[in-house]
């Protein structure tokens, strides 16, 4: 009767081991990308408002990846250029599913949802919603020069960098 029950007790344990490692290599390698990274930049030439005296910047743009420790993502893009008092924007949000494989990262979206403005001409002004396309992107997990985390996305043209976000 003790043997059964050790016996039975050990075949529990290792069945408890297996599936733990296997779920900590399934959520570790995602869990390395699980959070919110940003990349943006902003022009140094500024632009006065004759009107009100504002200035700001000529362009900027940022460009966000939250990942979600639930295999949900969101991307989100957004650019402006002002010349001439005159601003246009670009917006696009992409949300899905993504995997992780190694350093391999699948985006599949369900949506992707684009927006663009001109101030001097609203009548250009267009929303649309684009089908989805999938993607595999490859990544680097690296520190930048002052410690903070980069993400370094590869999509097989070139690299984007995104700095992990504080918490």
């Amino acid at each position: 009767m003790f043997k059964k029950a050790t016996l039975r007790l050990f075949r529990a344990s290792l069945f408890a081991a297996v599936i733990a490692a296997s779920l900590h290599q399934a959520f570790a390698q995602t869990g390395e990308i699980v959070g919110s990274w940003k990349n943006g930049s902003v022009g140094m030439v500024q632009y006065e408002n004759r009107v009100t005296g504002a200035t700001k910047p000529g362009r900027g743009s940022i460009f966000t990846y939250k990942f979600l420790p639930n295999g949900n993502y969101e991307f989100v893009g957004y650019m402006e250029t002002t010349m001439y008092n005159c601003t246009t924007t670009l917006f696009n949000q992409i949300n899905g599913k993504y995997t992780v494989d190694g350093s391999t990262v699948y985006l599949n979206p369900a949506k992707d949802h684009w927006r663009s403005t001109n101030s001097c001409a609203a009548s250009g002004n267009k929303q649309q919603n684009k089908v989805p396309t999938k993607k595999t992107l490859e990544f680097d997990i690296r520190n930048d020069d002052y410690g903070k985390q980069l993400l370094c996305l590869n999509d097989g043209n070139g690299e984007t960098c995104y700095r992990k976000e504080e918490q």
